[in-house]
């Protein structure tokens, strides 16, 4: 394995002579830049081998817009823009008595009127759960036909007893800026308002929203997870089996996110953890969920499916054309589905280096966060991830990080390919398995491939994505050669990783 700045050697790569049984190389160029910048981190790129050739298109758009996932851009872009007035409020507000609500209490809250939540509307709600760290409240105009009261009750206890142990467990402690001592879950149909309720719209199934640990208007000053209620009149986006299925996923996404920004905004006084890895950290939690939760807590009775499938499908559009996704999104943005599946798998990827669990991998995901540091988390991006694997490999950088996954990412469906550092492997997951149960067919990489014949490639590197091409040669092969040219490189951090296959 090789990863290569091709700054230092002219943008040439050369592979040796193959010798009487041939030889195969994986050859991937990457940006390798971990930061987020305005625009998204691109460049164009080309890769050419022995003589020149008709170029490729260039990369295409990571896709069409989702409602859900537009408005959670917005909730990320306003955790920037109201960091400073959530750090002097949390400064100012005196430790509150501690008065967690009962079963039967009623409150009004300020809800998001809109997908652009320019502004608020009131809500009534009834506390219909309160457990030692969650306290679901339901609005009081929701529709009949929703949840009864031993399914709040199951949601509750789920919630109570396993999601937000988990969360914590994994990430760190929310705030309590509010003095309850619990995380509200305010169930209501003003989120269902939000979308758009079409086959290709998107939904928006819930949310967190930084402006309630302000005291901005429109904030309910305490920590809130929003979600969705059945409603029989909308039963295309929200009938009841769907609702009961995602609403427990929501609220553990949800929650990293309200604990992300206790530990970087309110702790470190700095700024919210760039969307690509707070996203990333996100489905972690939805996988954690389905690896942990009881099997009877869950509708279908199998919890990794309910928590984890959507992670797995995201995945495999990522897969399917990785040059055309960003891992690392622009400024203000959360992801296309494809882009979350690449974040995920990230995530999944750095959690398998856990030196004490490759599974739970609660030793990074902490460091991640900065659980255990009483003075929270300052670094984001890159620069967080790659300070949280130091414990793993003294001086690594999140280049070598980006370049290593990305071999993984094709390595993964070698048949018996072993490599000495044992990076180049997920250790949780068989995702030529899973992908083959979900979606029967080929593996959804394909890289190109060359035999040392000439070879021209040309396109966009897009922030933290890669292209990938086989160089396969024959016996006796002779040496093969390729020259990168690349644009932006300053921006881009363009990068050549190398690893022979056989």
């Amino acid at each position: 394995m090789a990863l290569i700045d091709p700054a230092s050697s002219n943008g040439c790569l050369t592979l040796p002579a193959s010798g009487p049984l041939g030889a195969e190389y994986l050859v991937t160029v990457y940006s390798a830049n971990g930061q987020v910048v305005d625009g998204g981190a691109s460049g164009a790129y080309a890769l050419n081998g022995a003589a020149l050739a008709a170029p490729r298109a260039a990369a295409r758009s990571g896709g069409a817009e989702d409602a859900g996932l537009a408005f959670e851009a917005r909730l990320r872009a306003e955790e920037v823009r109201l960091a400073s007035a959530a750090v002097a409020n949390r400064r100012q507000r005196r430790p509150a008595v501690r008065r967690p609500p009962s079963v039967g209490d009623t409150r009004t809250f300020s809800v998001c009127a809109s997908i652009a939540c320019a502004g608020f509307v009131p809500v009534q709600a009834s506390a219909r759960f309160v457990g030692t760290h969650v306290a679901l409240f339901v609005d009081d105009t929701v529709a009949a036909g929703g949840f009864s009261p031993a399914e709040l009750d199951s949601l509750g206890v789920l919630a109570d007893s396993h999601l937000f142990p988990l969360d914590t467990t994994a990430f760190g402690a929310p705030s309590d800026l509010d003095g309850n001592g619990v995380v509200i879950v305010l169930l209501t149909d003003r989120v269902n308002a939000l979308s758009n309720c079409s086959l290709s719209g998107g939904i928006v199934r819930g949310y967190f929203s930084s402006r309630d640990l302000t005291q901005q208007p429109g904030s309910n000053q305490g920590e809130i997870v929003y979600g969705m209620v059945p409603d029989p009149a909308q039963a295309l986006c929200f009938g009841k089996v769907f609702v009961r299925a995602n609403i427990a996923p929501t609220v553990v996404h949800e929650l990293q996110h309200l604990i992300s920004y206790n530990r970087h905004v309110l702790l470190g006084n700095g700024q919210p953890e760039a969307s690509w890895l707070n996203e990333g950290l996100s489905h972690f939690a939805e996988e954690l969920a389905g690896r942990t939760v009881p099997p009877m807590l869950c509708p279908s009775g199998n919890c990794l499916n309910q928590f984890a499938a959507g992670n797995i499908r995201n995945a495999f559009t990522y897969l399917s054309s990785p040059g055309s996704y960003y891992l690392v999104y622009p400024r203000g943005s959360t992801g296309s589905l494809g882009e979350r599946g690449a974040a995920w798998l990230f995530v999944r990827w750095l959690a398998d280096r856990s030196l004490a669990d490759t599974v739970l991998a609660t030793d990074v995901t902490r460091r991640l966060l900065g659980a255990d540091q009483a003075g929270g988390l300052a670094l984001t991006g890159g620069a967080n991830v790659a300070a949280a694997l130091q414990r793993v490999e003294a001086g690594i950088t999140f280049p070598t990080l980006a370049g290593r996954w990305h071999l993984s990412n094709w390595t993964e469906r070698v048949p018996g390919f072993s490599e000495p550092s044992g990076w180049l492997r997920y250790r949780s997951w068989d995702l030529p398995l899973v992908f083959d149960q979900l979606f029967p067919g080929p593996y959804p990489l394909r890289p190109d491939s060359t035999s040392g014949a000439p070879y021209a490639a040309a396109g966009t590197l897009l922030g933290g994505s890669a292209t990938y091409l086989r160089v396969v040669q024959p016996p006796s092969g002779e040496p093969v050669g390729f020259l990168l040219d690349t644009r932006n490189t300053a921006e881009v951090l363009p990068r050549l990783a190398v690893v022979r296959l056989r």
